[in-house]
């Protein structure tokens, strides 16, 4: 008896602890792309669904990923993913994992920005528009801390938002510069006065010129279409803002400002958001040339430093992709092009290597068995096939 009422105490302070803060993520259900969840918000006070998407890789290594949060996830989330996911298998920028917040409960203007015309009326109109700082609350508060506790997550973090909800992206690159490492704003009002009397524009200025800023990356981007809406100011601003931070900008700061051609406010979601990811990640930095690894004197090293530099630059992790779409720049087809070159030390080494960053990857583990025969190594052969053969069994995704 006296077992079951400490049992009862024991289940009553759980509940009680877990109702003072927003509920773990609950999967609920499955879409084309990722898997659909939902959280129960204390600080929005409502549930709201989340999308994930993971990397192609995800479950073959122990790797902790840069993490994408992307707003009207309904219309965003599809595109997004399929931009990383493309990038990611051509080795232009690390895999990641998506996390979308879309609008479920209807409150999309919430996330606007209280902005004004030159006349001073509102740009936006809504009941209860300038809630930015309560949705940068929810995510510090209650997403970040589910999605770390739910997922390998790293310290990157980047956010995308689009007219009305570019607003906690703005809000965040201004006044809470700790929770993100990357900003991508569409369909940009940067002409638009703050309550403070600022223009975005002014306000961008002045924190991308902040020599105190952590290291950052932000685009900001307009269509075609929008200009010609907006007048000749809006234009200038776009052309002229770069032209000035060329000299004053935070040289730890990389930024783009963008006018779409041959577009409308969201027809330059698509283009926008790969200029985006390409100013957060160019692919000039992240394309190695594996050829120089295959024909240095110890591939494996060179791949090794290539990426401990990479991942020194971006203050993360970065790891190398075990394989990729329709490219020699990833792990396996270089280990092609060794074997085919006969470089069986040099191969072995290099598949050693490989299964640290890929160690539950039942494909390398064979290749690594295949490379110890092949270098006469016997036992350690037949250990690796067994760690192939019981990965093999053990994925089930």
């Amino acid at each position: 008896m006296r077992l079951i009422f400490r049992y009862i105490i024991l289940l009553f302070t759980i509940i009680s602890s877990l109702s003072a803060y927003a509920e773990v993520l609950l999967k609920e259900r499955n879409i084309d792309a990722g898997e659909v969840y939902s959280l129960n918000s204390s600080v929005l006070g409502e549930e709201r669904d989340i999308f994930i998407s993971l990397p192609e890789s995800y479950y073959r290594s122990n790797h902790k990923y840069p993490i994408i949060y992307v707003l009207d996830a309904e219309f965003l989330f599809d595109i997004t993913r399929a931009s990383v996911a493309i990038r990611a298998a051509r080795n232009y920028m690390p895999e990641s994992i998506i996390v979308g917040v879309p609008n479920n409960t209807g409150k999309r203007l919430d996330m606007a920005m209280e902005i004004f015309n030159d006349k001073g009326d509102p740009f936006f109109h809504g009941e209860n528009i300038g809630q930015t700082a309560k949705y940068l609350r929810f995510f510090e508060k209650e997403l970040f801390p589910n999605i770390e506790m739910s997922f390998r997550v790293n310290n990157h973090r980047t956010i995308i938002g689009l007219s009305p909800t570019f607003g906690p992206v703005l809000e965040a690159f201004w006044s809470k510069s700790d929770l993100f490492s990357g900003y991508i704003v569409l369909a940009a009002e940067i002409g638009k006065k703050l309550k403070s009397g600022k223009t975005i524009a002014e306000k961008l200025v002045e924190e991308i010129a902040n020599k105190q800023r952590p290291s950052a990356s932000i685009y900001v981007g307009t269509s075609s279409g929008d200009i010609a809406k907006r007048g000749d100011k809006e234009a200038t601003l776009y052309l002229e803002l770069p032209k000035w931070l060329e000299q004053n900008a935070n040289p730890n700061i990389r930024y783009k400002f963008e006018i779409i051609p041959n577009e409308d406010h969201y027809g330059m979601t698509i283009p926008g958001i790969q200029s985006g990811l390409d100013t957060i990640s160019p692919r000039e930095v992240w394309l190695v040339d594996y050829r120089k690894f295959w024909q240095s004197e110890n591939p494996a090293k060179a791949l090794q430093d290539a990426y401990l530099k990479l991942s020194k630059l971006y203050g993360f992790k970065v790891i190398p992709l075990e394989k990729g779409f329709y490219s020699i720049h990833n792990i396996s087809k270089a280990a092609d092009i060794m074997e085919r070159q006969k470089r069986i030390k040099e191969l072995v080494s290099w598949l050693e290597l490989a299964v640290e960053y890929y160690p539950k990857s039942s494909a390398l583990h064979a290749r690594l068995s295949k490379a110890y025969a092949q270098a006469d190594k016997p036992d350690l052969s037949a250990k690796a096939a067994k760690i192939a053969k019981s990965l093999a069994k053990a994925f089930v995704r």
